[in-house]
């Protein structure tokens, strides 16, 4: 994560949100997110073949835009946190990992932002729950 710029914002059970572009962006964090999360991909399979770790099997969703960003809590407790639509997406594509069997599933505006420089294979938009306009989402490869 930190060799792409991004951080590890929560972990939640098995997995972990992370976040690329706040507080601070470099103007690449789409391009950052997508190389940490195919470094991720690549590591697991790897140490997954060799024996390092039983054998693993990984999603990760990605979704780009805004996102309100801060610390939320009180005195006792604060917390650095997103909040928003994008958060919401980016989690909704990561469940979909499971059911279309992809390690990395990226939503249009990932896509947009990294189609030079990567393959996808895309699938049909999906409907998403919390918004009222479909997703369409691809499998980066």
């Amino acid at each position: 994560m930190n060799a792409h710029h991004g951080i590890i914002n929560k972990f939640l059970g098995d997995g972990f949100m992370a976040c690329f572009g706040a507080p601070l962006s470099d103007g690449r964090d789409t391009q950052n997110a997508v190389r940490a999360a195919l470094e991720i991909a690549r590591a697991v399979e790897r140490m997954s073949a060799d024996g390092t770790i039983p054998p693993t099997r990984i999603g990760i969703g990605l979704h780009a835009g805004t996102a309100v960003t801060g610390s939320v809590g009180s005195d006792e407790r604060r917390e650095y946190t997103l909040i928003g639509d994008t958060v919401n997406v980016a989690s909704r594509v990561e469940q979909l990992t499971k059911q279309y069997g992809v390690v990395l599933l990226v939503t249009e505006a990932v896509w947009h932002v990294v189609k030079d420089e990567y393959q996808a294979r895309p699938f049909e938009t999906v409907a998403v729950r919390g918004r009222e306009a479909p997703v369409a989402v691809y499998a980066l490869e």
